[in-house]
Formats: structure tokens, sequence, C-alpha cells
């Protein structure tokens, strides 16, 4: 499976961006706002996951 580093990277600092913004607003539905943050903390965890894959594989790639 080919990771795209750039694309990762860019869905990782909008996700902690957008997690940073969400958190410091006021939000009238507090329920609202922890399943926002919840499921942008997720999306941040995969990318970070991700990112360590993409790491691991170029590791192991041989060097021509």
């Amino acid at each position: 499976m080919k990771i795209n580093k750039d694309l990762v990277d860019a869905i990782m600092m909008i996700s902690f961006i957008i997690l940073v913004l969400i958190g410091t607003s006021d939000f009238s539905n507090q329920v609202l706002k922890y399943s926002l943050m919840g499921s942008l903390a997720l999306i941040s965890i995969v990318m970070i996951a991700l990112r360590f894959i993409h790491m691991r594989q170029e590791a192991n790639k041989p060097n021509d």
C-alpha cells in the first residue's frame, strides 16, 4: 500500500487546527462539541499511525 506522506501531513495538521478551534469555542450543545472533538482526535491518531507506517516502509526500502 502506497501512503502519500504529504496528504497524511496535511490532514493531520488540519485536524489538529480544527480540534483546537473547536476546543476553545463555546457551543450550546456540549454533546456535539465532544463528539466533534472525539472524531477529530480519532482522525489525528489514524494520521499519526499512517505516518509511522510510512516511515517504517521507507526504512525497509532498499537504497538504489
